[in-house]
């Protein structure tokens, strides 16, 4: 835009910002409002002639208004955001005995630490916000906040503070806290990760030193460098070289170690042999004073072999992570109503005192009181009410159970419907859902493909050591040479040949699917997952959870559709799923009063003084009139697996609705790009075969691949059955799933898997969306391409550069230069993998 015509809009935007003003205090004056300034809202001194307070305002707002910000004014008019989750708990059961001897330590200093586990820890701002608490609340002397774990380390002095206090503050700043568990794993997991960090980061200093001493050296060649000077860089270099690449190597001297002692050839094993020899010869060259040096390229090798092993490592990790978490989001406190030995209750009406304790307070045979809506702490057995309990977290499956006096409950569980008393029989790391998380196991596994990599790095490692041998043979036997020579060859030989380029093609491969995975929320345990899912096979997938929402909607509605209005004004006060349904298919058309509910039967209300009944047919067909049209629609949905819930108004059953799980919007299109790579799909469920059948249907699936009403011990069967023809994944996402997954080729978790669904996949989704299934399969077979490249690559490479060396066409000089080209292009093969990248 040109300069006046630039000029020309600033003075139309400012006009339109005027006419605005204006327009505002002539409105303001029409209602007799005490003029306000339109920018600030100070008041407009008397006498003055605009809507502005001063000539400031007046500017800004022109400057506002000429730059398409006038939405500025209406957000500042706007509601202002929800404020942080609180709670109102006191977190009195922190200054528990119990509590205070199990989570809490004190320092030779009098001062106290504990850690805490913060819910809403989302970024950075979060953690500022937390580690600024010692600045708000007197007596707290540190703060430290792990963002990953959502971990805060708390240190404070007991006489001025106490946790309680502590606990309110960051529930008040929008964190209620839990206790952490899991302190000991962490301590362990850093000693090692220090271990290895330490050497990672003595490589990699020696790797830069080295390089800047290899630098003097070869510029030295060209320009003149005295003898002595030169001597004195071969020397520092040694110095720095043979202490730190001694150190930093030993995790695979360890295991060549181990594989001698074994009697076996492991890939280790010629790395280690590579950087012994070079460090060795390198020395002998140091001493004599003549020879190449190979130190500069021995410390970027070690460099980058410690940078893989550590990225696999974590990767590896943040699945017994996760599974922790989960643990420390079960309830860290319980309403213990009475301790063992008390009396028994008799009545659910009569309420007994109850007391908040930390869950480290309750043994076997305490009585605590759960209220609707909280997660069962303990587990135990239910001894006074009746309600609903949802199992989500342990079978993934969204129909609550009925539970009555004397059944047993587990710990994580949710109580739907009404309170419960319930007597303990197992707390914290015994219960079922602690057990779950006690098995699992380390996920490093040994994949095929890894196990290739050792047979080829067996006979690698052979022939090259013969052929090395032969060499300073051959060379030190033939006319005019001499064993320095023979010595010199075979030294090129073993640098040049070293196995960076077979060690590495593995795990960068690896290590860059694994990134690219995670950041597209696709959990994968270890290389193994990925190899087995580029093979196609058969491909068993769980309904509930899995292809459907996992959670009861209406899916068919038969009648007057104004009783859904009715339906849901009745159910307005009720926690039950089918209510949650209900509600969510329509507005409550009215208010409803009498509400009288009937677990597993149905609701009775009236709704602006019509009587409403909603509940299974049977029920309601007892006490009102039903057509012979709503039979029919009653059997045409049982028919078709759907759950029928009669509704009734003024005694006549008027409506029929069609509870089920709803199938996922991105299902269908799933499983067509899983076709597509070759998987051979069936559909393996607990639920009614006919419901089975519906959504196999609905989806394209053959009826001879839906299987329904499967016990987990039928699933096991027809996953073991179906090893016998080729690879088998599974995908699920409950404790029904879990022993099928085991028995799998792979297992895949979806989200909102039970825990032990997690423990026992080898991949965990943690998005919904069944479509990245598929793009996990073939981001797996894009992988195992990379491998299979870089292999191909690194052994035509070293046939190459071991013939040349051979045949005395390559100095060690030019081999040790030439040795990380090989492990730069494993590098750039692995980044250029197709596996996993992000979608455009």
């Amino acid at each position: 835009m040109t300069a006046p015509g630039h000029a020309q809009a600033q003075a139309q935007a400012q006009a339109q910002a005027q006419a605005q003003a204006q327009a505002q205090a002539q409105a303001q004056a029409q209602a007799q409002i005490e003029p306000a300034c339109v920018h600030c809202g100070l008041p407009v001194p008397a006498g003055r002639r605009s809507a502005f307070c001063c000539a400031g305002c007046e500017v800004v707002y022109g400057a506002i208004a000429q730059h398409g910000l006038d939405q500025f004014y209406a957000l500042r008019e706007a509601a202002a955001p929800a404020p942080a989750r609180t709670t109102a708990h006191d977190y009195a059961e922190l200054a528990d005995p119990a509590f205070q001897r199990l989570h809490v330590r004190l320092d030779p200093d009098g001062r106290a630490r504990a850690s805490l586990y913060l819910e809403d820890l989302r970024c950075t701002a979060c953690v500022w916000l937390v580690e600024s608490a010692p600045r708000c609340v007197a007596g707290i002397a540190d703060v430290r906040v792990d963002l990953g774990r959502s971990r805060a380390d708390v240190v404070w002095d007991p006489a001025a503070t106490s946790l309680p206090v502590i606990a309110r503050y960051l529930d008040r700043i929008g964190h209620p806290p839990h206790p952490y568990r899991g302190l000991e794993r962490d301590a362990l997991r850093r000693r090692e990760d220090r271990a290895l960090l330490v050497k990672l980061g003595v490589a990699g200093a020696a790797a830069g030193n080295l390089m800047l001493l290899a630098i003097a050296l070869y510029a030295g060649l060209f320009g003149g460098m005295s003898r002595a000077d030169t001597g004195l860089f071969r020397w520092a270099s040694m110095c720095v070289a043979l202490p730190a690449l001694g150190f930093a190597a030993t995790p695979f001297f360890r295991t060549a170690l181990g594989a001698l002692r074994a009697r076996r050839l492991h890939l280790d094993l010629p790395l280690s042999i590579g950087i012994l020899a070079g460090l060795g010869w390198g020395t002998a060259n140091v001493i004599r004073g003549v020879g190449e040096i190979y130190f500069d390229s021995l410390a970027m090798l070690v460099f980058l072999l410690l940078v893989a092993r550590w990225v696999v490592l974590r990767h590896q990790r943040r699945a017994s992570t996760a599974a922790e978490l989960l643990l420390s989001l079960t309830p860290s406190r319980a309403h213990r109503i009475e301790r063992r030995g008390g009396p028994e209750p008799t009545t659910e009406a009569a309420p007994e005192a109850t007391t908040d304790v930390p869950i480290e307070a309750i043994v076997p045979g305490d009585l605590v009181r759960v209220l609707i809506g909280e997660v069962i702490p303990v587990d135990g057995d239910v001894v006074t009410g009746t309600s609903a309990i949802d199992l989500g977290l342990l079978t993934g499956e969204s129909q609550p159970v009925e539970v009555a006096p004397g059944a047993h409950v587990h710990a994580g569980t949710v109580n739907v419907a009404a309170p419960l008393a319930i007597r303990a029989t197992a707390v914290g790391e015994v219960t079922r859902v602690g057990q779950l998380v006690a098995r699992i196991e380390a996920l490093a596994h040994k994949a095929p493909i890894e196990r290739l990599v050792d047979r080829i790095a067996g006979r690698f490692v052979a022939v090259v050591s013969a052929a090395a041998v032969l060499t300073l043979l051959g060379w030190s036997l033939m006319s005019r040479a001499s064993v320095a020579a023979g010595a010199e060859h075979a030294m090129a030989l073993l640098i040049v040949t070293c196995p960076c380029a077979l060690a590495l093609a593995t795990p960068l491969a690896v290590t860059v699917a694994l990134g690219r995975a995670a950041r597209r929320g696709v959990l994968i345990k270890g290389a193994d997952a990925l190899e087995r899912l580029a093979t196609p096979g058969t491909l068993f997938i769980d309904k509930t959870g899995t292809l459907t929402a996992g959670k009861l909607a209406v899916v068919t509605w038969r009648g007057d559709v104004d009783a859904a209005g009715l339906a849901a004004a009745a159910e307005a006060g009720s926690n039950h799923p089918i209510a949650h349904a209900l509600r969510a298919h329509a507005a409550a058309s009215g208010t409803a009063r009498d509400i009288c509910e009937e677990l597993g039967r149905g609701l009775s209300a009236v709704v602006d003084g019509r009587r409403v009944l909603v509940g299974a047919p049977p029920w309601v067909r007892r006490r009102s009139r039903a057509w012979p049209a709503i039979e029919g629609w009653i059997a045409e949905l049982a028919v078709r697996g759907e759950t029928p819930i009669a509704i009734a108004v003024d005694g006549t059953i008027v409506a029929v609705a069609g509870l089920a799980d709803p199938i996922r919007d991105d299902a269908a299109a799933a499983l067509g790009a899983l076709a597509r790579l070759g998987w051979e799909v069936h559909l393996l469920s607990g639920d009614d075969a006919r419901v089975v059948r519906r959504v196999g249907s609905a989806l394209g699936i053959a009826w001879s691949r839906c299987h329904g009403a499967a016990s987990p011990e039928d699933k096991v069967a027809a996953v073991v059955a179906a090893r016998a023809r080729g690879a088998v994944v599974m995908v699920g996402d409950g404790v029904n799933d879990a022993a099928a997954m085991a028995a799998a080729s792979v297992g895949v978790a979806v989200s909102g898997a039970a825990e032990i669904a997690i423990e026992a996949a080898d991949v965990y989704l943690r998005s919904p969306s069944i479509g990245e299934v598929a793009a996990t399969a073939a981001g797996a077979q894009a992988t195992l391409a990379t491998i299979r490249r870089n292999l191909r690559f690194s052994l035509a490479y070293n046939l190459i550069a071991g013939t040349l060396a051979v045949t005395g066409l390559i100095h060690p000089l030019i081999a040790a230069a030439i040795m990380p080209l090989s492990s730069l292009t494993v590098l750039a093969s692995s980044l250029r993998s197709k596996a996993f990248r992000e979608r455009t």
